[in-house]
């Protein structure tokens, strides 16, 4: 008997944290794309613009936002978040050469 408990505490905790790992058990209060969402009401709303700019060699995002803002009032998920929503469908992390984007311009404080 002793055997078949172990057994099945074993198999509980084993469903215990499958089921954690796969579906979580905290509740989400947000949805996952909520930020960008909000990022994109506040570009609107705030009216924030943005420069084209094509890529060069060695070009990154953050070395283009440095060079397109002349103060660093940004953070870099924010960064992140804004060049998201200004080009939907490209991945910040793998701009290529040549090719035009659109940086924010943040505004000075």
């Amino acid at each position: 008997m002793k055997k078949f408990l172990t057994g099945c505490f074993i198999l509980l905790i084993l469903y215990v944290v499958a089921y954690d790992l796969k579906i979580g058990t905290l509740p989400q209060t947000q949805p996952a794309n909520a930020k960008v969402i909000d990022n994109k009401m506040k570009i609107q709303q705030n009216k924030e613009k943005y420069q084209l700019y094509e890529v060069k060699p060695g070009d990154t995002l953050i070395s283009v936002t440095e060079k397109v803002n002349s103060k660093g009032n940004y953070t870099i998920s924010g960064m992140l978040n804004d060049f998201k929503v200004l080009n939907p469908g490209t991945n910040p992390e793998h701009i290529q050469i040549g090719k035009t984007y659109k940086f924010p311009i943040y505004k000075k404080k």
